[in-house]
């Protein structure tokens, strides 16, 4: 009972700030990675092991940031993400095995990569981008 009761309390901590208060470097990507998209909301969740913040816009892009503002998720809710933050390793991959397939979603953490593809599979790679999972 207490780890359901903790793990609500860590959600619970998810609360909506304005864009200003956001890392500068996540500001900066913003401005210069996305500079057509329009914000429709930013929150900030604090965890046990720092905060995190996610910014989602008017088009169905969502980007979760760490808390030194590195982008750590891009996802499209209603739409495919712009390779241009996957990979080239990846990207190359992903084309030679399934062509015509697009990215969703991307996450990426200290052990490597994963990412959604508009076919449903969903990938994992080592940090030196080696196919080690496939999942459907």
């Amino acid at each position: 009972m207490s780890l359901m009761t903790f793990t609500f309390a860590a959600n619970a901590d998810d609360s909506p700030i304005d864009y200003a208060q956001l890392p500068a470097a996540a500001k900066s990507f913003i401005s210069t990675e996305l500079p057509g998209e329009t914000v429709s909301f930013v929150t900030k969740d604090a965890e046990m092991h720092g905060s995190t913040y996610d910014v989602v816009f008017a088009s169905g892009l969502k980007v979760e940031f760490d808390g030194q503002g590195e982008w750590k998720e891009i996802s499209g809710k209603r739409s495919q993400i712009n390779k241009k933050f996957v990979p080239k390793e990846i990207v190359s991959q992903v084309e030679s095995r399934w062509p015509n397939t697009g990215f969703t979603k991307i996450d990426r953490d200290r052990r490597g990569y994963e990412v959604e593809l508009t076919n449903n599979l969903d990938l994992k790679f080592n940090k030196k981008f080696k196919l080690v999972e496939i999942d459907d």
